[in-house]
């Protein structure tokens, strides 16, 4: 097996980068996890490529592969980090990095029970009353994990087959296992609150039904929901492209009103989402940031303490709590015959319903950003960026009819939009320090908060 060497690091900095940078590298990654996940195929190497990863500079990084048919966690502890380690993580001595199996996430104990067809069966069987008062049989049930995020949480596809009155029939359930019981039970039951609120009965915006919360798994399961994705509609911005789909544009028109309904159905939670912890956070990572490059990290950290400088002007722009979504954008949408569906509210609790918005917009604001990047500023992408900004005014123009905010929101959506870039230029740059899209988000926040009245 070839193999970089490389002298392990135990201080934050240039050297723990270089070896991110490493293991960000799927070729000799591939190198290092072959012989450790196949020793059946001696001399032989799996495909390698990165699905998710998380950085912390000085801290930890987590990175999730997918090697082959398997998913494996890789993970640098430098100083502070989130949970334990696996009786059967395995370290590759010259990265310093211990890798094991997303099965065997330390954080997820319901994981190992729900990838295992006869174990699930049973929790299944306790926790679904039609199977518990015999009206159905439940035959058998296999889960395929769809999206994973290590040490936090999994969403996996249940396929189950059942039988009643002879007839055997295929059944879908979606459950996601927590790493908290806590926060699996503030989801299962803010659903369950929803669903009660007038804002669904109406169908101003649709919930996927939620079946049962399995509290020793930690696993809240709901039903499908049949619809089209929003963001299909959505892809279709490149090449001569100068325009995106109309269905697009009025599907995000459709959200508008059915992220007002949320906002506005008086349903409450005692989970609380302020944002002034988040942006003492910014500050954190923006400082940590320049260890790695100096410059980046300085325009970073420059809009990081900018920010707070408008916390002040936020009441008298009419500042009011509500129970939001937490992380809303398209994707999170589905076009349904009934109406908008909006999935996971795994970041759902009490906050300014500008958050929501804000993040919205900056969802439109980044894809501008990589037509721009990606075109080298040809004419079509000049164009389509312009297209996105105009979807952006409409979308706020019609939330605020919807909501009867009055006009000081915008400025709170204009202002939450800027954290929301300052949000995802952390995260490019964790990802991808040499690229331009984290600089070019910040640029983008700047320019939102030049139109803003001037900051206290």
């Amino acid at each position: 097996m070839q193999s970089v060497q490389v002298e392990p690091a135990t201080s934050p900095g240039a050297d723990t980068h270089r070896l991110v940078q490493i293991a960000q590298n799927t070729q000799t990654m591939g190198h290092y996890l072959t012989p450790l996940f196949f020793p059946e195929h001696p001399g032989h190497e799996v495909e390698c490529r990165i699905l998710d990863m998380k950085y912390e500079v000085g801290e930890y990084c987590t990175l999730l592969y997918q090697l082959g048919r398997r998913m494996v966690i890789g993970t640098f502890r430098w100083g502070e980090a989130e949970g334990d380690l696996p009786a059967s993580a395995r370290l590759i001595e010259p990265l310093g990095m211990q890798v094991y199996s997303f099965e065997q996430d330390p954080a997820l104990p319901g994981l190992p029970v729900a990838l295992d067809p006869p174990r699930m069966r049973a929790a299944l069987l306790d926790a679904l009353p039609e199977y518990r008062d015999g009206a159905r049989e439940l035959v058998s049930v296999r889960a395929r994990p769809l999206r994973y995020r290590p040490g936090k949480r999994c969403t996996m596809r249940f396929d189950i087959w059942e039988r009643a009155g002879g007839a055997y029939a295929r059944r879908t359930l979606y459950g996601k296992a927590y790493h908290q019981l806590g926060k699996a039970a503030s989801v299962f039951n803010e659903m369950r609150m929803l669903a009660e609120s007038e804002a669904v009965r109406s169908g101003r915006v649709v919930l996927a039904p939620v079946a049962a919360f399995l509290p020793e798994l930690m696993i809240v399961l709901q039903g499908p929901v049949e619809g089209e994705p929003l963001e299909l509609f959505l892809e279709g911005l490149q090449g001569s492209a100068t325009a995106g789909d109309q269905r697009g544009w009025d599907g995000v028109i459709r959200s508008a009103d059915a992220l007002a309904a949320v906002h506005t159905s008086g349903v409450a939670t005692d989970r609380e989402r302020p944002i002034d912890k988040e942006l003492k956070r910014f500050v954190k990572r923006a400082s940590q940031a320049a260890a790695v490059d100096e410059a980046g990290g300085a325009k970073l950290l420059a809009l990081a303490n900018a920010l707070p400088a408008w916390l002040g002007h936020l009441a008298p722009w009419g500042e009011q709590i509500t129970l939001v979504h937490g992380d809303c954008k398209h994707s999170q949408c589905m076009l349904t015959e009934a109406g908008v569906a909006i999935l996971d509210w795994d970041h759902c609790g009490m906050a300014d319903p500008a958050t929501d918005i804000g993040t919205y917009l900056a969802t439109f604001r980044q894809m501008g950003l990589h037509q721009t990047l990606k075109s080298r500023g040809s004419p079509a992408a000049v164009a389509r960026s312009q297209w996105l900004r105009a979807l952006e005014d409409a979308f706020l123009d019609a939330y605020v009819a919807a909501s009867g905010f009055g006009e000081g929101f915008y400025y709170r959506a204009r202002w939450y939009e800027a954290v929301a870039l300052m949000r995802k230029a952390l995260r490019a740059f964790s990802r991808a320090p040499k690229s331009p899209m984290p600089l070019a988000q910040v640029e983008a926040g700047w320019n939102i908060l030049h139109d803003l009245p001037p900051a206290a």
